[in-house]
C-alpha cells in the first residue's frame, strides 16, 4: 500500500476495528504491513467477541500503576520488535522475522511446531476504554483482560494506566488451538522485560517516536484552533485531539512509506509553512476537514517519519479548516527537533 490513507481519527479507528478482528487471518500480512499507512489498533469490540472471564466491577483499578517502566514516555522508547523474546517464541515454534509496522507495533508471522500458521503482534500504549472495568486477569501484576474472536484471534490486553485507560495489546492468529494461550505467554514476557528495565532506543536527531503530542502545543494555540474549553484525547502514545462543539483540531506523529516525489495522497496541494515544504488535503465530505502534513524525516530507503496536523467540524461551523490546520502546525513546528 503505497498510498497515505488518513480519516478522521475516530473513523480510523473504527476501521481498526475490522482490520485487528482479521489481520491475523488475511487484512496485512507479511512484510506489506511495514508499509501500512495508518496506525493499526484495536479499539474496544462490542459485537462477535467474548471475553475471557466475568467482567470485574473496577477491583482492579488502581493496580500495578507504581511502575515508572510502563508510563507514556517511557514506552515511547522501547522497540516493540525487541520484546519478542526468541525464547518464548522457540517454545511456541519456528520464529519468523519480525515486522514492523509504526513506532508502537510489530508482528511475528511464525508457525507452530507443527508448521501452522501462528501470527503474533504487539503493540505498545494501546487506547483502554471499557477494557480497563473488564480487567479479570493478572498478568505481571497488572490487570487484563482476553477478547476472542471465533476461537481463530485473541486479544491480550494488559493495563498500564487508568485514566486516560493506556495498556499493551498481544494478538493472536491461531488456528490449531487455543490463541489466547501463546498470547499469555507472549504478554507475560513483554511485561516482564518491561518491568526489568527493558533496553530503551536512542532516538535519531529530528525523530517524532518520543515526543508526546498532547504536551507540544501552547493552550493559546490550542483554543484558536479547537474553539473555546476543547478536552484533549490522547489516542495512543502518538495521537492527540483536542475537541470542542464546534471545531477540532489533532496531530499525529507515524512512520510512512515514501513515495517517490512525495506523492502521498491523490489531490494534495503543496504549501509552505514558513520554509517547509508540506501538503494539505481539504475534505468536503459529512464532516468537513483539512489536514497539513509533512515528512519530518526519512529513515532510510523508502520509510520515513510523517508529522499530520487535522482540522475539522461539523459542516454548520463554518470556518476555513485549511487556514487553521496551517496556523496550527507552523505553531507546532518550532517545538519539534530538527533532523
Amino acid at each position: 500500500m503505497h498510498s497515505v490513507t488518513r480519516p478522521h481519527h475516530r473513523a480510523t479507528a473504527v476501521a481498526a476495528v475490522v482490520c485487528a478482528l482479521t489481520v491475523l487471518s488475511g487484512c496485512a500480512t507479511g512484510p506489506d504491513l511495514a508499509k501500512k499507512t495508518y496506525p493499526r489498533s484495536t479499539v474496544p469490540v462490542a459485537e462477535n467477541v467474548t471475553g475471557s472471564g466475568t467482567p470485574t466491577s473496577g477491583g482492579n483499578r488502581g493496580a500495578g500503576r507504581a511502575d515508572p517502566a510502563f508510563a507514556p514516555d517511557q514506552l515511547r522508547l522501547l522497540d516493540p520488535c525487541a520484546l519478542f523474546d526468541n525464547e518464548v517464541l522457540r517454545s511456541l515454534g519456528r520464529p519468523a522475522d519480525t515486522t514492523p509496522s509504526s513506532f508502537s507495533e510489530c508482528a511475528n508471522y511464525m508457525v507452530d511446531k507443527q508448521g501452522e500458521d501462528l501470527s503474533i503482534s504487539i503493540k505498545l500504549g494501546e487506547t483502554m476504554t471499557s477494557e480497563v472495568e473488564k480487567a479479570d486477569r493478572k498478568i505481571g501484576g497488572l490487570p487484563s483482560v482476553e477478547q476472542t474472536l471465533d476461537d481463530t484471534a485473541c486479544f491480550v490486553h494488559v493495563i498500564t494506566q487508568d485514566e486516560p485507560g493506556l495498556g499493551i495489546t498481544v494478538q493472536i492468529g491461531y488456528k490449531e488451538g487455543d490463541p489466547c494461550v501463546p498470547g499469555r505467554a507472549v504478554a507475560e514476557s513483554v511485561v516482564r522485560q518491561i518491568a526489568d528495565g527493558a533496553e530503551k532506543i536512542t532516538p535519531a536527531k529530528g525523530s517524532l517516536v518520543s515526543l508526546d503530542p498532547c504536551a507540544l502545543p501552547e493552550q493559546g494555540v490550542v483554543a484558536e484552533a479547537a474553539g473555546d474549553a476543547p478536552k484533549t484525547y490522547p489516542y495512543g502514545l502518538h495521537n492527540c485531539s483536542w475537541i470542542s462543539r464546534t471545531a477540532e483540531i489533532s496531530v499525529n506523529f507515524r512512520t510512512t512509506f515514501v513515495p517517490d516525489g512525495n506523492a502521498f495522497e491523490p489531490g494534495q496541494q503543496p504549501v509552505d509553512l514558513n520554509g517547509t515544504p508540506a501538503f494539505q488535503l481539504p475534505d468536503d465530505g459529512a464532516f468537513p476537514s483539512c489536514e497539513v502534513f509533512w515528512l519530518q524525516r526519512e529513515s532510510g530507503g523508502t520509510e520515513g517519519e510523517l508529522v499530520e496536523v487535522k482540522s475539522s467540524g461539523p459542516k454548520e461551523s463554518q470556518f476555513d479548516r485549511c487556514a487553521r490546520a496551517q496556523a496550527f502546525a507552523k505553531a507546532l513546528l518550532p517545538k519539534i527537533p530538527k533532523p
